[in-house]
């Protein structure tokens, strides 16, 4: 597949998420429990989401640091278990993914290299997220996931 990669200013976006870890080959059960698990959260307080489901990941030795969750309009308050996130505001590159899950590195290094040719670095050591667009039962290589990335000025 072939990337259109963008940078852009991310605004800050809301999001309500419950926090968890998981290895990779985990991800897939967990976080389909952390959707249902925030979805029950803001029904019951009467909000919809103003987007798409996301997860947000930190990457820590041999695992993940995930949040998943919804955007939301306007910061949650928030229970033990889901909680409000605010994306980081800032310049990120990003790009559509279509196609499965396991796929996704594709992206991520189509970001990594479409920043260096920019004169720009990911954050490597920094948060980075996914948009998906598409429900469950869509076959997974019409499956849409937008990742994001936080960028900053390459040193001279």
């Amino acid at each position: 597949m072939s990337y259109e990669v963008q940078i852009v200013d991310e605004p800050g976006r809301h999001l309500a998420v419950t926090r968890y870890s998981a290895r990779p080959e985990e991800m897939g059960r967990l976080v389909g429990q952390a959707f249902g698990t925030v979805m029950a959260y803001l029904s019951s307080k009467g909000i919809n989401p103003s987007g798409p489901a996301v997860s947000y990941y930190t990457m820590v030795g041999d695992h993940f640091d995930v949040t998943s969750g919804f955007l939301v309009d306007a910061p949650i308050e928030g229970d033990r278990t889901v909680v409000p996130l605010q994306l980081p505001a800032g310049p990120v590159a990003t790009t559509t993914h279509i196609g499965p899950y396991q796929d996704l590195g594709k992206a991520y290094e189509a970001l990594q290299e479409s920043a260096r040719q920019r004169g720009l670095l990911v954050d490597t050591a920094g948060p980075m997220w996914e948009e998906y667009w598409s429900g469950p039962e869509t076959a997974p290589e019409q499956t849409r996931t937008t990742v994001f990335w936080p960028v900053q000025v390459a040193p001279s």
